[in-house]
């Protein structure tokens, strides 16, 4: 395996530099990255809006070959293409550890699940499985709110739609309100009714307890970036039942973004190898990286 790995690391600002190929703990694999996605997450370290360690290899999700495993990892993914399916506490990139911006990265082989095709929408997993395990929670509400609409807000008012919730997209942004209606979803600017879950896809804490004392709900159905962050703290806050979401449905999730493709395609920025993005401004959901043996 060649010893070369550039990556684009946090040093106070995205840089791109060398590093070595990481190592490989008791539990993970090693993977050749063909796909990697600057997205939301990349975006909030960027601003300084969250702290992020020195020397993180930024790239919130992507899509690579197994080259090894570690100890105790699962040994059936050797030479497999897989993506991360699953998110928690103990594994946010970059928050909690290097990311996929990188020729080679490692992650634990239990949130990973295998895909088909060098295709750049699996970089979208993570958030699909999420959607999907949102929709599930959802189940019983007759009505839901989710606040905010990048890849993790979209994807879960279509997974929730398509299980005949009525969902309605809170969006700042205009674009963000007319993707959400090119799905045939309801998109508003302010929420007016009440709800029975509120479902956060905003990293903003302001916007999120302002629409939980404005649409009153009963649930809150959190993703795991919150664990990383306080917890809306308002006094109806405090009354919900809150659910921090993990994913790990790959199979629902490869069909809800077979869904949204056309939505996910339409809304990124494809580049060819490694290079810090444009920190203002950019597509709606992001910036996909496609890399070859050499990045």
């Amino acid at each position: 395996m060649a010893t070369a790995n550039p990556a684009i690391v946090w040093r106070g600002e995205p840089m791109r530099e060398e590093r070595l190929p990481p190592l490989v703990p008791r539990g993970w694999v090693l993977l050749r990255v063909e796909y990697a996605r600057w997205c939301p997450l990349d975006s909030l370290a960027a601003a300084g809006a969250m702290p992020l360690e020195n020397g993180t290899v930024l790239g919130c999700s992507g899509v690579g070959i197994v080259l090894e495993a570690g100890v105790d990892a699962d040994t059936g993914l050797a030479g497999r293409r897989v993506a991360p399916a699953r998110l928690s506490a103990d594994h946010l990139p970059p928050f909690t550890g290097d990311g996929f911006l990188a020729a080679y990265t490692a992650a634990p082989s239990s949130v990973l699940a295998e895909v088909q095709g060098p295709d750049p929408i699996y970089t979208f997993l993570p958030e699909a499985s999420l959607a999907c395990e949102a929709a599930r929670e959802a189940m019983d509400s007759h009505r839901v709110l989710i606040a905010g609409a990048g890849p993790f807000g979209l994807l879960a008012a279509l997974a929730i739609w398509e299980e005949g919730g009525h969902v309605v997209v809170y969006a700042g942004r205009r674009e963000a309100r007319e993707a959400a209606r090119s799905l045939g979803l309801e998109a508003v600017e302010k929420p007016q009714s009440r709800v029975d879950t509120v479902v956060a896809a905003t990293a903003s804490l302001y916007t999120l307890e302002k629409l939980i004392e404005a649409t009153v709900p009963g649930k809150l159905l959190l993703h795991p970036l919150y664990t990383q962050q306080a917890w809306p703290g308002c006094r109806r806050c405090r009354r919900l039942e809150a659910v921090v979401l993990e994913g790990g449905a790959p199979g629902c999730a490869r069909r809800l973004l077979e869904k949204a493709r056309r939505l996910i395609e339409s809304n990124i920025g494809v580049v060819e190898g490694l290079e810090p993005p444009p920190l203002a401004g950019g597509p709606l959901l992001g910036y996909v990286y496609r890399l070859g043996r050499e990045a």
